[in-house]
């Protein structure tokens, strides 16, 4: 096997320079890109810079220090050791003031996530480039040798970097006593090897670390600038991050000094605060808590914490009240399956399955309590609840905003109400089409009076408890009627002989309807309402179309004589005397009238010969 050859032009690394920026003053000096040069000497080819500082081997070190005929060991302090950081890099930082003075040359300590201020230079590091604003060295550079030692190499576009020279970013400078430079001074002194593990390397940095965010006061942050105060907070988060690797060493080891027996019996057992609240109150890892608890063998609940309850108590409401088990925990504040098994513990049979373990099954009410409320309440579940819930529905205009008001689907609503009709044996109210006001029947009508006695409500608070509905304030019905006369409410239909009850004209259909109150004297056809008013045509046909239906206009076909030629003949429309009489009742729009509405441009009305009008449209809108 033939020995390694080794190259011509060789430059040796400054002191504490870090692998990379070492190779990079090569292959500038040897006028190459730097993966060509990594090729030539066989290192392993990454997108990432922090590979060439934790991912080589020391046989790949070996070999690359006797092809460039360096000492053995020296490429030691140029790398950091793998076990530390792994994959989740640190960032790179850089003092201007430096790199100016070394041509560009990157220490290996401006990669440790504890390094943010130059102590030669009284300076905070920066952490991101002044153009681009990235992370410098993130990604390893190809050609430099086209470009400037000084210059920011993060790629731009395929083709393109971003160039911008560092050594003219900003110096951010602090008073030579200040803390930051006096805990940088002993973290600067580290001696980092090889063969070190992350263990001792962590527990060295800590101890300067810790003590400068002890020490550190707000006096000491104030008066910097905005550029200073973004780059000491993202230095001080890469360092206290759970997720970067130092940050979360710091976590396990603060934990592992805080979650003391003591502290946890205090804390869970006397306290009574769940492990993912521990967790989150003092900014550690809900999984380092719960198996710190595991490790000192303290009961972990993994549901609602079992509640203290008499078992004597218990014997009572379930033998002697022949209370079901459901209604045991509800009042307890426990599930079911807890009371069953606490049941169980005190060797109490449970109760067969059916009407025996369900006492609003075989409950009777008193013969003077109407004879509906009987029917809905005796042999079945939930009559009250059923009960309730119609009075509160038939408070409403329509069933889906009482719905929307107790919190449950239209769907259920309907079904309890239907089984409370099926359990009465009669019809309790009018189910009217979409958007149209519900009302009782006469049999609901007395139903609902009979739920107003006050005996009939203290039987009814005395069955739901805490759990009975409250009836709807003036306020939720004012809104749910608004909604019930919204823009897609119905139209009220008017007869000729009829009184109008309850008005509903919705929101689209009274601009139009304005403008023939206006106008009630003299017919008027589309073409004019368009001019005049600017709605689309297509709306104008829909509209008239929908009030002449509901028996607010009427309408004629012109005559040949009116209209004489070949042209299409119009259709005039005329308010009806309903209409007329149901005008008082329109509310005034100030959104409708002529000052309002938008500036239509004047059309001549006069339509010639051949104008031929749209078909009107017999769809209802």
């Amino acid at each position: 096997m033939s020995e390694l050859r080794t190259l011509t032009i060789r430059i040796l690394p400054q002191p504490g320079e870090s692998l990379d920026s070492w190779l990079e003053a090569l292959a500038r000096r040897s006028w190459t890109s730097l993966s060509a040069l990594v090729d030539a000497l066989s290192l392993p080819m990454a997108e990432r810079t922090h590979y060439l500082l934790v991912g080589l081997a020391a046989p790949q070190l070996q070999s690359l220090e006797k092809q460039l005929a360096l000492p053995a060991g020296q490429l030691d302090q140029a790398v950091v050791p793998a076990d530390i950081f792994g994959h989740r890099a640190p960032h790179w930082r850089f003092c201007p003031q430096c790199l100016r003075e070394v041509q560009g040359r990157w220490p290996t300590r401006w990669w440790l996530p504890w390094s943010f201020a130059c102590t030669k230079h009284h300076a905070l590091l920066h952490n991101v480039c002044t153009n681009c604003h990235k992370e410098p060295r993130e990604f390893l550079p190809r050609p430099v040798h086209l470009h400037p030692a000084e210059h920011c190499m993060r790629r731009t576009g395929r083709r393109s970097i971003c160039g911008t020279d560092p050594t003219a970013a900003p110096l951010l400078e602090l008073a030579p006593q200040h803390p930051l430079l006096q805990a940088q001074h002993k973290l600067d002194s580290l001696f980092i090897v090889r063969n070190m593990s992350a263990e001792s390397v962590f527990a060295a940095a800590d101890t300067p670390f810790s003590t400068l965010l002890q020490s550190l006061s707000l006096s000491d942050l104030q008066g910097m600038s905005e550029i200073f105060q973004r780059t000491w907070e993202r230095s001080h988060k890469e360092a206290t991050s759970p997720t970067s690797p130092f940050g979360s060493w710091r976590t396990r080891e603060r934990g592992r000094r805080l979650l003391t027996p003591d502290f946890l019996h205090r804390e869970y057992t006397i306290k009574k605060k769940t492990l993912r609240g521990i967790a989150e109150e003092y900014e550690l890892s809900a999984k380092q808590v719960i198996l710190r608890a595991q490790e000192l063998e303290i009961e972990i609940y993994r549901g609602n914490r079992p509640q203290p309850i008499d078992n004597d108590w218990l014997r009572q409401q379930y033998l002697l009240r022949v209370r079901t088990a459901e209604d045991i925990a509800q009042d307890v504040g426990v599930s079911t399956s807890a009371i069953l098994n606490r049941l169980e513990k005190l060797g109490i049979p449970r109760r067969p399955m059916g009407v025996r373990s369900r006492p609003a099954l075989t409950a009777k009410l008193d013969k003077s309590v109407p004879l509906d409320i009987r029917a809905a309440v005796e042999g079945t579940l939930h009559g009250w609840l059923r009960l309730r819930r119609f009075q509160i529905c038939m408070a409403f205009p329509t069933a889906t905003t009482a719905a929307t008001y107790l919190g449950v689907t239209q769907s259920v609503l309907a079904l309890q109400l239907d089984q409370l009709e099926h359990d009465i044996g009669a019809q309790l109210f009018y189910r009217p089409g979409r958007h149209r006001s519900q009302r009782p029947t006469n049999r609901g009508t007395t139903l609902l009076q009979h739920l107003k006695d006050s005996r009939v409500q203290e039987l009814m608070r005395h069955s739901l408890g805490s759990n009975i509905e409250p009836m709807p304030g003036r306020d939720v019905l004012t809104a749910a009627a608004r909604t019930v006369d919204g823009a897609h409410a119905a139209l009220t239909t008017l007869h000729p002989d009829t009184p109008i009850c309850h008005l509903r004209v919705p929101s689209p259909l009274q601009p139009l309807l304005h403008h023939l109150l206006a106008d009630d004297d003299q017919e008027t056809y589309a073409a004019r309402i368009h001019t005049a008013t600017g709605i689309p045509f297509n709306t104008v046909y829909k509209q008239l179309k929908r009030l002449e239906e509901a028996g607010w206009l009427t309408s004629r076909l012109e005559s040949r004589a009116e209209r004489p030629g070949s042209a299409r003949r119009r259709t005039y429309y005329s308010l009806t005397a309903a209409a007329q009489r149901a005008a008082a009742r329109i509310p005034a729009t100030p959104a409708t009238s002529a000052a309002a509405r938008p500036p239509v441009e004047p059309v001549d009305t006069s339509m010639p010969a051949n104008f031929v009008e749209p078909a009107p449209c017999n769809r209802v809108g």
